[in-house]
């Protein structure tokens, strides 16, 4: 049933659909007018020669009105997208199911946000760029720190507009099993506020133990803010769950809650991991608050994925970015002072790390996860681990693969062993071949699924975030990540992956993918940046 409503909820459903009125109007305009009703009628009922004029005349004007609207909209295709990707889908579609095209250009082209919430950002950035000012004449005196490694922190600084920090103790957690207990160890210390944001929250032995902490630290005068995903939790929990926390002081709402209109906004998801409790630590990643991120529930093997714990003055990165969809969400922009002003305090021989977040589009007119790991890719001179649940990259990103293993960069790549979506893995492995063909070292994870999005480069420089190898990741979703550089805890990562490859399956340069399962990914790559 939940599979079910989610795929009613998707743009694929809304495509499907948007064909059968296609077929529907060409049936319309060319079997009813002349042919059918013509030859049917007019030597049997020679009163119907009137209706058939008239319906010859609604169906020409219709006709008229889609040729003008298909017109007009190539030249707007032609115009707003810079990226062929994007671009060629549109010009093909428009030529080929033109009314579908229209419909569905009209309401899902725009991927960027809608102007209400344009103008929350505005007021939002309106107090960040203040603090940002400040961070970025700090972030200067790290330039020869940084060394080859500051192209990639200015790009963030300067899209995300956040600041790099030094001296912060950062935590990885390899999985679930090790995040979950910690999570509520730090909950249970929070004396001021927690912010809470998930893309999924389900019913279970997780969500009902953090809920307990939350309602008595709510009673305690803690500030308690939670906001997830309405279509990412659609059938996982109570659709009145804001209402119920709200009783007991927590201020809970729904991102983007789903309504029965057509709108492009849909598309456009919360798939954010943060909790920030006080001053004192915060925590990002890839997990959900669901128990089979913890392995409490088998669905698809061992779920594998990872967590990040950040102690310094990088949580006021996190801070900023959950403020921005609470904002969103509460409809209403709050005073930042009250939650920046601190003295973090400063751990001493650590590295630099920078929490960022990205929006649908980029915030900034710019597809920061995307650029991001291309950045961290060219950085890489010898080798490059990466771990994501779905390959299905833009151009540019697997162009950036390709090319690092073409330089001679050790280049490897975990995908699951068993996957959650199995259509989507079918496309993803349709990637497996011009990227062998490089030199890319590809492994299927035996285990399970891993769910996890994280990246490592030379062995110092880390990225663990949200953020898949998709569409809906570098384009549609609201997403956050960190990037690290020359941290302690970049040995655990490289451990983290050695321990991976050692249990994965190594792909064969020789893969092969069958004839029609090559067609049938090709016509889904081609559609994908639509929806």
């Amino acid at each position: 049933m939940k599979k079910l409503i989610r795929f009613f909820n998707s743009g694929l459903f809304l495509l499907i659909l948007f064909l059968l009125i296609e077929v529907l109007i060409i049936l319309f305009f060319d079997l009813s007018l002349n042919v059918v009703l013509q030859d049917a009628f007019k030597e049997t009922h020679p009163e119907a020669r009137e209706a058939i004029k008239i319906i010859t005349y609604v169906s020409n004007t219709l006709r008229v009105v889609f040729i003008i609207f298909a017109i007009l909209i190539f030249f707007k295709i032609v115009n707003k997208f810079e990226d062929p990707e994007f671009k060629i889908p549109w010009l093909v579609f428009i030529f080929v199911l033109p009314v579908v095209t229209v419909i569905f250009f009209l309401i899902f082209a725009d991927h960027g946000l809608p102007r209400k919430e344009k103008k929350l950002m505005k007021q939002y950035y309106t107090q960040t760029d203040k603090i940002f000012l400040e961070e970025d004449k700090r972030r200067k005196g790290f330039k020869e720190e940084l060394g080859e490694a500051d192209g990639a922190f200015e790009y963030i600084a300067q899209t995300a507009h956040m600041g790099v920090h030094k001296n912060n103790r950062v935590t990885y957690y390899k999985n679930g099993e090790l995040f979950f207990p910690a999570l509520l160890e730090g909950l249970k210390k929070a004396k001021e506020f927690i912010f809470i944001e998930f893309f999924i929250i389900t019913d279970g032995k997780w969500w009902y133990e953090v809920q307990e902490i939350l309602k008595q630290k709510a009673t305690e005068g803690v500030d308690v803010r939670i906001i997830y995903d309405d279509m990412g939790c659609n059938g996982t929990i109570s659709s009145y769950t804001p209402k119920r926390l709200r009783k007991y002081g927590i201020k809970c709402f729904k991102f983007h809650p789903f309504r029965p209109i057509l709108s492009g906004v849909f598309n456009n998801r919360d798939h954010r991991k943060i909790v920030v409790i006080d001053h004192q630590m915060a925590f990002t990643g890839g997990i959900n608050l669901a128990d089979e991120y913890a392995n409490d529930i088998v669905r698809f093997g061992y779920w594998k994925d990872t967590m990040v714990k950040i102690e310094g003055s990088a949580i006021s990165n996190l801070i900023s970015t959950f403020m921005a969809n609470y904002n969103i969400a509460s409809k209403k922009v709050e005073d930042l002072s009250k939650f920046l002003d601190y003295e973090y305090p400063i751990y001493q021989d650590e590295g630099f790390v920078m929490p960022f977040g990205d929006g649908p589009g980029g915030i900034d007119n710019a597809l920061i996860g995307e650029q991001n790991y291309i950045n961290i890719l060219r950085y890489a001179k010898k080798s490059v681990y990466i771990s994501t649940p779905y390959l299905i990259p833009t151009y540019q990103l697997m162009d950036a693969l390709r090319n690092a293993a073409l330089r001679g960069v050790d280049v490897h790549l975990i995908v699951p062993g068993i996957p959650d979506k199995k259509m989507v893995y079918k496309v993803a492995k349709s990637n497996f071949k011009p990227l062998l063909e490089t030199g890319v070292k590809i492994y299927t994870y035996t285990p399970g699924f891993n769910h996890m999005k994280t990246m490592l480069a030379d062995d110092e420089f880390a990225f663990v975030g949200t953020i898949n190898f998709d569409f809906r990741s570098l384009v549609h979703h609201f997403e956050c990540g960190t990037i690290l550089y020359k941290n302690p805890c970049i040995k655990d990562i490289k451990h983290d992956f050695e321990e991976m490859i050692y249990t994965s399956e190594n792909i064969p340069t020789s893969y092969k993918q069958g004839f029609i399962s090559r067609i049938i990914c090709a016509i889904i790559k081609l559609i994908s940046p639509l929806l």
